[in-house]
């Protein structure tokens, strides 16, 4: 297991799965200067390896799960989770987990919320579980012009069914006395990144305000899946300078799994050095 220490906080990295990216998809404009940056890590069809991981935190007693993963179900051009599996890995069974945050409500960060059992019937994966989640994310996608819309199938079946299990809470609330939700918001209007300070030292797990070390050089290379692109830019380049500032640990979901590492300056230039 991937495993790192910030003071009293544990984190675990758990891969749910890995795919592929195409970024004349995800980063159509700039996918040229992408290619040409980033060509020896394609393969033959012109694909990026891309990490869905969850983050598992013990942090003042409690037992933490940072996003879900892509979850059970079989959706178009998404393989399907192995959340389980790796929390089997790490010896820790979802009945264990007593707090789960949804950086965001994205496909990719909620699909192990919920499972089907043998009759058919949603329910939650992690009994005994809270969902902490930013109050305005929770209200942007219930709203039912997304809720309803064809396509957002993870909106009805992995986010509305925990509504009686979930905490929705201000965008800067303190989880704890060692972790604190960081406003992020461009990607989604709610977005968070999850701040850890613990005996001196610091952390910050990303979420997707970043997806990829070029945004390093290139903040304002936004996805094309970023609701606001330039507060999307802005709120990276905000984290990305206060990492590289403090030294705290880079803990990225979708960069190259683990992601863990350490943002500083060589050369005037931000650099990603990984642990």
């Amino acid at each position: 297991m991937h495993r790192i220490t910030i003071g009293n906080v544990e984190v675990t990295a758990l891969l749910d799965t890995n795919l592929l990216m195409n970024p004349r998809h995800f980063m159509p404009a700039h996918a040229d200067e992408f290619v040409k940056q980033y060509g020896d890590q394609a393969d033959a069809r012109g694909l990026y390896p891309m990490s869905i991981t969850c983050y598992l935190l013990r942090s003042a007693g409690k037992t933490l799960l940072v996003d879900t993963g892509l979850g059970p179900r079989s959706r178009p051009g998404f393989p399907k989770g192995q959340l389980p599996d790796a929390l089997k890995a790490a010896n820790v069974d979802p009945g264990e987990i007593d707090l789960i945050v949804n950086t965001h409500l994205h496909i990719d960060h909620v699909g192990w919320n919920t499972v089907e059992d043998e009759g058919g019937k949603t329910q939650v994966f992690f009994p005994k579980a809270t969902w902490i989640i930013q109050q305005n994310e929770w209200e942007y996608w219930m709203q039912p012009e997304f809720l309803e819309a064809p396509g957002n199938d993870h909106l009805r079946e992995c986010v509305a069914p925990i509504e009686g299990h979930a905490k929705l809470v201000s965008a800067e609330s303190a989880l704890d006395e060692h972790l604190t939700f960081i406003p992020t918001p461009g990607h989604t209007p709610g977005h968070v990144a999850i701040g850890i300070a613990s005996q001196g030292e610091r952390a910050v797990i990303v979420g997707d305000a970043s997806h990829h070390p070029v945004q390093l050089e290139h903040p304002d290379w936004s996805p094309a899946f970023d609701v606001d692109p330039v507060l999307s830019a802005e709120s990276r380049d905000r984290l990305f300078d206060e990492a590289a500032a403090d030294g705290r640990t880079w803990i990225a979901g979708h960069w190259q799994h683990p992601g863990f590492g350490r943002i500083v300056r060589l050369e005037g230039k931000r650099v990603f050095q990984a642990l």
